[in-house]
């Protein structure tokens, strides 16, 4: 009779547990629970290994970790292979598994984003570099392409002065052969 006392206590303390983990007294509700697993390891531990294991799940709870719930999960599995919380814990521990397997993918992902979006920062940066290098080529070249125009125009001027000089030089020959005895 004091061994089932003592089991509905304890029974009760799980209830407890869990209305506190429901008001959000994660802390009081981790204690309790706790309390319960030390008092009733074989009778009530697999009980209380899930109700740790959901505790450590919860978003609100500061103390939230993922690998202390997969360890609580695994621990009802492994110490009580013959518990109705079997196969829920089976499944939890499963989907935690692949929830942190994906939160080390998402920050693997993430740093290699990181690294793309500096080597494009790199490469962007030495893009307008090599830009800015070519709008001064090109401008060198518009300054070569005039200075290039002008001398052909003093080029063909000369041309059109010597030619000139030619008519003249021609014409006063032509005088001089005309006076000449």
């Amino acid at each position: 009779c004091a061994h089932s006392v003592k089991q509905w206590q304890g029974e009760q303390a799980l209830r407890e547990a869990r209305e506190l983990r429901g008001m959000g007294d994660y802390s009081a509700s981790e204690k309790k629970t706790l309390g319960v697993l030390e008092d009733f390891p074989q009778t009530l531990g697999d009980e209380a290994l899930f109700q740790m294991g959901l505790l450590y799940t919860l978003p609100k709870n500061p103390k939230a970790d993922y690998e202390k719930s997969r360890a609580f999960f695994e621990k009802l599995l492994t110490l009580h292979s013959d518990s109705k919380r079997k196969e829920e814990a089976a499944a939890w521990s499963f989907a935690i598994t692949r929830i942190v397997r994906s939160e080390r993918e998402a920050v693997e992902l993430q740093k290699k984003l990181t690294q793309l979006e500096q080597t494009a920062d790199a490469r962007g940066k030495k893009l307008k570099q090599l830009q800015d290098e070519l709008d001064g080529r090109e401008r060198e070249m518009t300054e070569h392409r005039d200075a290039v125009r002008q001398l052909q125009n003093r080029v063909t001027e000369l041309e059109s002065q010597l030619a000139k000089f030619k008519n003249i030089d021609l014409t006063i020959e032509q005088k001089k052969r005309a006076t000449a005895p």
